[in-house]
């Protein structure tokens, strides 16, 4: 049976693997960083336009976040994974990460069956 988990839509979804979700998220950041020094170089127009492109694709690193933080872990190796990757996020100010990614992040950990 697939692991099943709520998306904020209310919608069921099929997880995707803690890995997966983590090189998604780490590209999304990498993303949003090529994109961030690109729009303060930019001026008139291009400024405009990078400007709402940055706000899309900071909305989009917000929500692949959210759905790393709460993906369900299967092995104490994913738990690891997971807590290791979140430290380096706040260790090295890549993106702030709110209260309710944390509290997702230690829900996900609680739900580990032994």
């Amino acid at each position: 049976m697939p692991i099943q988990l709520v998306c904020s839509n209310r919608r069921m979804q099929e997880a995707e693997g803690v890995a997966k979700l983590i090189a998604e998220h780490r590209q999304s950041v990498a993303e949003l960083e090529s994109l961030g020094k690109r729009a303060m170089e930019a001026e008139g127009a291009d400024a405009v336009l990078l400007g709402q492109k940055l706000d899309a694709v900071m909305a989009e690193e917000a929500a692949v976040r959210r759905r790393t933080a709460i993906a369900p872990v299967a092995t104490i190796a994913e738990m690891k994974m997971k807590a290791a990757y979140f430290q380096r996020l706040t260790a090295h100010g890549w993106c702030e990460i709110d209260v309710d990614d944390w509290r997702a992040l230690l829900g996900s950990f609680t739900k580990l069956q032994s």
